[in-house]
């Protein structure tokens, strides 16, 4: 049995036997652990000889989150979303990118709104459900960070967080002694360092690149005003109204923060055009910006970066005048007006209103793995993968194209998707391990992950290289096919695909990403073995004549043909499979054919296949170049031409399709 059969197989038993297993998070982080250590055996396994495996039949649907959707349902009401998405002015044999994607490129605000409340609609059942047992440790702390921001945001939690005693706390609320005393022993520069060590950036922006182990800190005016004055004054008086300011004393510091409002905005939209500014430490030390205005910079960076910069560290300032003159300003400023106005800034884009946008920020890779893939059926899912894998093993190994790295490199690939799809993304847990968030303070939460996200942009993950590809590169690759679910939820009002619209939306494009991980570098062709290049020649001569042919005779093909190749072999290995299931499920597949063909598109499962092949991608297939590319693919297609019945006549159809295997 081929290496790839052994680990398919074996992984679908897993799978079977798991999801009873499925009530707890530890029990599937277990069964992933099993299921990595056979993907990762398989890279380096021996093939024996031995008959290919029957596909098993799909099985049902489990309790991953999702509701149950019968098939023909499933595939009825994904004609009927068609009927609106599809432009039937276009004839598919003529232009079947206008076809498929002519109204999806110009998306209605409806359309955008219907797919953010479906968003809204998955993340409302992921916080309402009593299923804490069954989380990744990620999603009960962002769980219980929105649980925080929504139920306590009293005066007392705001007064014992850690960042408020930090910066010197807020005068408009705070008049105690201690407090008093710690604000006169402060600077400004005390101030906003408390802040930016916890990730929020005032006034001014620090950004470290490391180049030769040297140190370059990138220093700039942070000039983002995410409001209009007027804006900004109505939030002035919500946030004093909301933390129980004095009527009289509020106008007051509203007028003075407003003042201090003014004057800073001033100072930003001054536009003087000026060349970066490089010194090493030690002389940006001994510039305007230590002696004048009295910076300890060496504390500076050794509360923002864990340790002062060495003098021969490299320091780039950005817009020099524009920040000299925002230090000045500072300077001039009252300790209690700065902490009024910080303070207030701070507080005003905290509203309780605001929770899930504050829990979309701060837990950004969390909320985008639950309202993208969380509620698939993940077990169905896996299975095409395997299924389309198994293919893979059967035809390109064997073949030209595919050489033994890139075969490992594309195998690491099928293994990182199948985690990221039976349980998200399996390093968010490990990204998020140090956080300790609970349901009370949210105040304290806050600063914990901004915190944490600012000492996350200071490290960057360790890489482990397997082949050509690394395991980060290789993460991310599968990580971005996963982003395809966004635009499946955008054309369905669920994500729970039954197996013949998993095959139908998904199942080219996760071929087509499988074969060209095999190589993450960015050299085009790198994928393919030493030996295709007179396979590559011959292909590339006969789609020349073909656009001889069709155009006007152009000496150049006017996309890349590395990418053309890619497609038509992903088309063989997504349609095998597809027919494969199509061939055990006979009866259904008469009977959705029969109630397609009597629709208003007049369509057929075939036809589904290749709108839905194109419709997740109508976003990448905007350039001529890549327009040009999907009408080379369609041309070479066989299957395409006999589905749509195209004509001779018609600008994809080619007399001789070109073959690749």
């Amino acid at each position: 049995m081929k290496s790839f059969e052994i680990f398919a197989n074996q992984f679908l038993q897993l799978l079977r036997a798991g999801v009873k297993m499925l009530s707890t998070h530890r029990q599937v982080h277990g069964l992933l652990l099993l299921a990595l250590s056979i993907s990762l055996a398989m890279v380096h396994a021996t093939p024996a000889p031995a008959p290919a495996p029957a596909p098993a039949p799909t099985p049902p649907a489990t309790n991953s989150g999702a509701p149950s959707v019968n098939a023909e349902t499933d595939v009825l009401r994904l004609s009927y979303e068609l009927e609106r998405w599809l432009d039937t002015e276009k004839r598919p044999c003529q232009d079947f990118y206008g076809y498929v994607c002519g109204k999806t490129i110009n998306s209605t605000r409806e359309q955008v709104e219907e797919r953010l409340q479906r968003e809204q609609q998955k993340f409302d059942k992921f916080l309402g459900a009593n299923n804490n047992d069954e989380l990744l440790d990620a999603e009960l702390k962002l769980k219980q960070f929105y649980d925080s921001c929504k139920s306590a945001r009293s005066v007392e939690e705001l007064k014992a967080s850690f960042m408020y005693r930090q910066s010197g706390g807020w005068p408009a609320i705070d008049s105690a002694a201690a407090m008093l005393r710690r604000r006169r022993a402060m600077t400004w520069m005390d101030v906003v360092s408390a802040f930016h060590e916890a990730g929020v950036n005032y006034f001014f922006t620090q950004h470290v690149e490391i180049k030769s182990n040297k140190r370059i800190v990138y220093l700039q005016v942070e000039d983002v005003m995410r409001y209009t004055l007027r804006k900004f004054e109505q939030l002035v008086g919500d946030v004093l109204v909301e933390y129980g300011v004095d009527v009289d004393r509020g106008r007051l510091i509203a007028l003075e923060i407003l003042n201090f409002e003014r004057n800073r905005r001033e100072i930003l939209k001054d536009e003087l055009k000026e060349v970066d500014t490089e010194y090493t430490y030690g002389e940006f030390k001994a510039s305007s910006f230590g002696t004048t205005l009295q910076i300890d910079w060496d504390l500076y960076f050794k509360s923002t970066l864990g340790k002062p910069l060495k003098q021969s560290d490299t320091v780039v300032v950005h817009k020099k005048t524009k920040l000299v003159k925002v230090f000045e300003f500072l300077q001039q400023t009252t300790m209690t007006r700065l902490l009024n106005w910080i303070w207030i800034d701070y507080l005003m884009d905290k509203s309780s209103a605001d929770c899930q946008a504050l829990a979309q920020q701060f837990f950004q890779p969390v909320y985008h793995h639950i309202v993208e893939h969380a509620f698939l059926d993940k077990v169905q899912m896996a299975q095409l993968y395997s299924s389309i894998g198994r293919a893979y093993d059967d035809q390109l190994p064997a073949s030209a194209w595919i050489d033994e790295m890139s075969q490992q490199n594309s195998h690491l690939f099928l293994g990182r998707v199948m985690h990221l799809t039976l349980n998200g993304d399996d390093n968010l847990d490990a990204d998020y391990a140090k956080l300790q968030i609970t349901n009370r303070n949210f105040y304290r939460n806050l600063e914990k992950v901004q915190r944490m996200l600012a000492q996350q942009s200071k490290n960057p993950r360790h890489v482990t290289r397997v082949g050509s590809a690394s395991i980060a590169d290789t993460t991310q690759i599968a990580g971005n096919f996963m982003r395809i679910f966004v635009t499946v939820s955008a054309l369905m009002q669920q994500q729970n695909l039954t197996a013949p619209l998993s095959h139908v939306l998904v199942g080219e494009r996760f071929a087509e990403q499988m074969i060209a991980s095999g190589s993450t570098t960015q050299t085009s062709g790198a994928w393919r073995s030493m030996e295709s290049e007179r396979d590559f020649a011959t292909l590339r001569q006969c789609v020349k004549q073909q656009q001889q042919q069709q155009q006007t005779g152009t000496a150049e093909l006017p996309y890349n043909l590395n990418e053309l190749l890619v497609k038509l072999l992903a088309q063989q290995l997504a349609l095998q499979t597809y027919e494969q299931w199509q061939q055990h499920n006979e009866r259904l597949v008469r009977r959705l054919d029969t109630l397609l063909a009597a629709g208003r598109l007049q369509l057929s499962m075939a036809k589904l296949y290749f709108i839905g092949s194109v419709l997740t991608e109508c976003r990448q297939l905007e350039s001529v170049e890549k327009k040009q590319l999907l009408n080379g693919y369609f041309r070479n297609s066989l299957k395409f031409k006999q589905a749509f019945r195209c004509r001779t006549t018609d600008e994809l159809y080619a007399r001789n399709t070109c073959k690749v295997l």
